[in-house]
């Protein structure tokens, strides 16, 4: 895959192709969205652009020994740092750190790629923020982010911010064409809404009814087990968010038929004001960015019960 097949992304593309046009590559950038749109595959891919031996219109050529080396994680010019049990320690910002003052064995730069950087914890952050202030020389830092709000300012502040949304409907069908029954994408590109790295990565139907049994205990104050890790918990607000969406559409419009999930009629509450749905929404997608910072699973269960039984009565 090259830069150029990442699908539904057209916007984000053109700053990116346009700072590879012009020669100014930035020495951080920062890209952002929500969760399976594409974010990482882009910041591989433009690694493989900028260090392509033999790059075409200012793309990755996706055949090179460079290329090649990047996909398998084993080029020694580029390096991708992912969480370790939903965080990033300083530990692991210095091994960055260390090989980016390196100078490239076979690529034009040095490249570090942090995935979820949100997750970064205060230590790590205040080292990486020295790293950005003082970049080494060919070198670029690509910081992957679904909760972009939770990096500090001044990190923020230093890298070039780059946008992704959730794919339309025609984007979200080219990626899932293939993994997903056809019958089945129009329905899965709602439920998933526009994020085919979620439709791709379990079974939503499965975890919509998982969601619904959980709300069930929520609702009679039952077991608060379902919610083993943080992992559960975000699964759980994702679908709660289909959920609130599916209250919304049935309190405008009173018809099941535009729903997204496909169980029928769960006796939605007619009266509730939409801007009680919004409030809640706004609410949990909170929750959700707040994961990382280890909340007390049963205060949450509670504080998230308490909103959801304000909205289904």
């Amino acid at each position: 895959m090259a830069l150029r097949d990442i699908a539904g992304q057209e916007k984000a593309l053109r700053i990116m192709f346009g700072m590879l046009r012009r020669s100014r590559v930035p020495s951080a950038m920062l890209l952002s969205g929500d969760t399976g749109i594409g974010k990482r595959l882009a910041a591989v891919n433009y690694a493989k652009a900028v260090n392509c031996l033999g790059p075409a219109d200012f793309d990755c050529c996706d055949a090179c020994a460079s290329c090649r080396k990047i996909d398998a994680g084993m080029h020694p010019d580029v390096s991708i740092t992912f969480p370790e049990k939903d965080e990033i320690k300083i530990d692991a910002v210095r091994r960055l750190e260390e090989s980016l003052y390196l100078t490239p064995l076979e690529g034009v730069k040095k490249i570090a790629i942090v995935d979820d950087a949100d997750a970064m914890n205060l230590n790590a952050a205040n080292a990486f923020l020295k790293t950005l202030e003082e970049p080494p020389d060919d070198s670029l830092i690509i910081l992957v982010s679904s909760n972009p709000d939770r990096l500090p300012d001044t990190i923020r502040s230093r890298c070039v911010a780059i946008r992704f949304y959730p794919l339309s409907r025609e984007a979200f069908r080219k990626v899932v064409s293939g993994s997903v029954a056809p019958e089945r994408i129009e329905y899965v590109s709602r439920l998933s809404m526009g994020r085919p790295g979620l439709a791709l990565a379990g079974d939503l139907q499965k975890d919509m009814d998982w969601f619904t049994a959980v709300l069930d205990d929520m609702v009679r104050e039952g077991s608060k087990e379902a919610w083993t890790d943080k992992e559960t918990m975000r699964t759980w607000l994702d679908m709660a968010f289909v959920y609130l969406r599916d209250i919304m559409v049935f309190r405008i419009t009173g018809n099941e038929s535009d729903m997204l999930y496909e169980k029928g009629n769960r006796n939605f509450p007619k009266k509730i004001e939409i801007r009680s749905i919004l409030d809640t929404y706004k609410s949990l997608q909170k929750v959700k960015g707040l994961l990382d910072f280890n909340l007390n699973k049963s205060i949450t269960w509670n504080y998230v019960s308490n909103m959801m039984k304000t909205v289904i009565g």
